[in-house]
């Protein structure tokens, strides 16, 4: 056991009372007015168990529980084993060949307030806080309950259970009588010497018929002592000890509220996981925004450092275009000019209007009839000169003097803007 501070909840006459383990040792029963928060370990009392010894000869050890369990079903207790938390089997001795046990089963609930101090507790039997004696049976209260330990000759218990008797006469020697002798008929064969009843208002290893001996009539009668046919003794209340088996007994609520527990913490560490991951990402995506951030300064700085040079290829490239018309033989309008006059025959046809732009030109004109215009129309539209033009040349109108005019309008491909350059 761990040497620290714990807290138990033992069953008493009055109820549970709480023992403070200091150090690995008793100390003292804790005041009632203190809080019993952390507590370590919680007795179950007699009447929530019902306790069955078996006696296993040549079973291997793996198959010991599957085979107590199988009887136990047979004993109408299968609901009850089923669950791991509410049984429990103690092996009792060494021997392989001739094998004793203990089996304890929960049959009812432990009372509101003790379960809400389980949280965290570990449970076993009350018997198991209680000091056994080699060949002497124990009686206590708990709760107004009288409670028969018997043990094994290791001092383990070996049997306990809440007798049907309230005080300790005639009927009371006899359910013990017939419990001993039910123990003896499994093959069990404890060998009980004498009785111990424990009273807290005795001195210890008081013997009955002994002087002095303190009035008992409320726990003890004459006629229990005449029946029983054994020595009894009174002894004064001991403090309780831990108990020396490991017990996996935890009642249902506990359980339920443990598993309740369990899913809120993995659901809570699932959050706090998610959220890690979640501040871990946006971490990396601040830290590669704070990366694009600098590089884009950085490169933001370096254009700054090329605008002069920028500037520079800026203003060639405008003095480009404004030479553009003038070394582009094909867009220069005085080219243009030249490729249609070359177009014009010697008469018939006269141009009034000849004006360039920077996406297309106009060309009005008068025909001395409607056949000339038309030929000047094929050729002007399929002269190589002008086939980047896209033209809209429609079809030339017809004068009462026989005369025609027509208008050519001609533009660049995919150019929308219309700003005027040059009219002639």
């Amino acid at each position: 056991m761990k040497n620290s501070d714990d807290l138990m909840l033992i069953p008493h006459e009055e109820g549970f009372r709480a023992w403070r383990l200091r150090g690995g040792s008793i100390a003292k029963a804790e005041h009632e007015s203190r809080s019993r928060r952390g507590t370590a370990w919680i007795a179950l009392p007699a009447r929530s168990l019902v306790t069955v010894p078996f006696r296993f000869q040549g079973v291997d050890s793996g198959r010991r529980e599957a085979m107590a369990q199988l009887e136990l079903e047979a004993a109408g207790f299968g609901q009850e084993t089923a669950d791991t938390n509410n049984f429990d089997l103690w092996n009792l001795g060494e021997d392989e060949r001739d094998q004793r046990s203990i089996s304890f089963i929960q049959v009812s609930s432990l009372p509101a307030d003790i379960l809400e101090e389980g949280g965290n507790a570990k449970f076993a039997p009350s018997v198991a806080f209680h000091q056994l004696q080699p060949g002497e049976a124990l009686i206590w209260r708990e709760a107004g309950t009288l409670v028969l330990a018997i043990p094994h000759e290791s001092g383990a218990p070996l049997h306990c259970q809440a007798l049907a008797a309230r005080v300790l006469d005639a009927d009371a020697a006899a359910e013990i009588r017939c419990i001993l002798a039910s123990l003896e008929l499994g093959g069990l064969s404890p060998d009980i010497q004498k009785l111990a009843i424990v009273s807290t208002s005795l001195q210890p290893e008081a013997v009955v018929g002994e002087e002095p001996v303190p009035p008992m009539e409320d726990i003890l009668t004459e006629s229990f002592t005449d029946e029983l046919d054994i020595p009894v003794t009174l002894r004064e209340e001991q403090i309780p000890s831990l108990p020396a088996h490991a017990s996996r007994l935890i009642p249902a609520p506990v359980v339920k509220d443990r598993l309740d527990r369990q899913q809120r913490h993995m659901i809570m560490m699932g959050a706090l996981a998610f959220a890690f991951v979640m501040v871990a990402a946006l971490g990396a995506f601040a830290a590669r925004v704070a990366l694009r951030d600098h590089a884009v300064e950085q490169e933001l700085a370096r254009l700054d450092s090329l605008e002069p040079e920028l500037a520079t290829i800026r203003d060639a490239q405008a003095a480009w275009e404004d030479m553009r018309f003038a070394i582009s033989p094909e867009e220069y309008p005085v080219e243009s000019l030249h490729q249609l006059v070359g177009l014009l025959p010697e008469q018939n046809i006269r141009i009034t209007r000849f004006e360039v732009r920077e996406d297309g030109m106009v060309i009005d004109g008068v025909a001395s009839s409607l056949g000339h215009g038309i030929d000047f129309r094929e050729k002007l539209i399929s002269h190589e000169p002008f086939k980047r033009w896209v033209w809209d040349f429609p079809q030339p109108i017809n004068l009462n003097d026989g005369t025609a005019t027509f208008r050519a309008e001609a533009r660049l491909p995919d150019v929308d803007q219309d700003l005027e350059v040059t009219t002639l």
